[in-house]
């Protein structure tokens, strides 16, 4: 599928336009005719093994995840051999957003957004998911002003059974030295 390319239905979900496209795939806004509401649909784009490994490991990791700084999984499936995520669509800012448009924050909002992702990511290591690529672009504050983390695709899940070691994953600019 082209990145220009946006599919008029993935599943039973009718598309109604592109809001993201990354190294893994495009990002689409949706909606569910059976629940009647708006969600986010994440397609693989690229053809390989490894990553509909992966693709799956997301949203196997993040659907077990029920927390109000996580963003919620819905659904599972495929689309033209390509396989595809359904989560709650997130109306807001990514923090990479914030940082681009220079959006002031003080001091105390601050504190407050850390405290936000540091209880969700808590919450997802108690349940022995490491998110290993936490990123201003996969943080996002809704317009409750709620801070969601996004995009679990190359969470590690303790119970996964994967190969770990020698596997160098995430974006190299946040990624810790160790």
């Amino acid at each position: 599928m082209s990145a220009t390319h946006i599919p008029r239905r993935i599943g039973r979900y009718d598309i109604l336009d592109r809001i993201g496209y990354g190294g893994m795939g495009m990002v689409f806004r949706g909606h569910d005719p059976h629940i009647g509401r708006a969600v986010a649909i994440k397609l693989l784009r690229i053809s390989d093994e490894d990553l509909h490994d992966r693709f799956l490991r997301e949203a196997q990791s993040a659907g077990s995840l029920k927390h109000p700084n996580i963003v919620t999984i819905y659904d599972f499936g495929e689309h033209d051999g390509a396989p595809y995520i359904v989560m709650e669509y997130v109306e807001g800012t990514t923090l990479a957003e914030h940082i681009k448009q220079n959006i002031p924050l003080g001091i105390g909002r601050k504190l407050e957004l850390l405290a936000e992702l540091a209880a969700g990511l808590e919450y997802a290591h108690n349940k022995g998911v490491v998110h290993r690529d936490v990123k201003p672009a996969n943080v996002m504050v809704d317009r409750d002003g709620i801070l969601r983390i996004l995009d679990f695709g190359i969470a590690r899940v303790s119970h996964s059974g994967l190969p770990q070691t020698g596997m160098i994953m995430g974006t190299p600019h946040y990624m810790s030295q160790e």
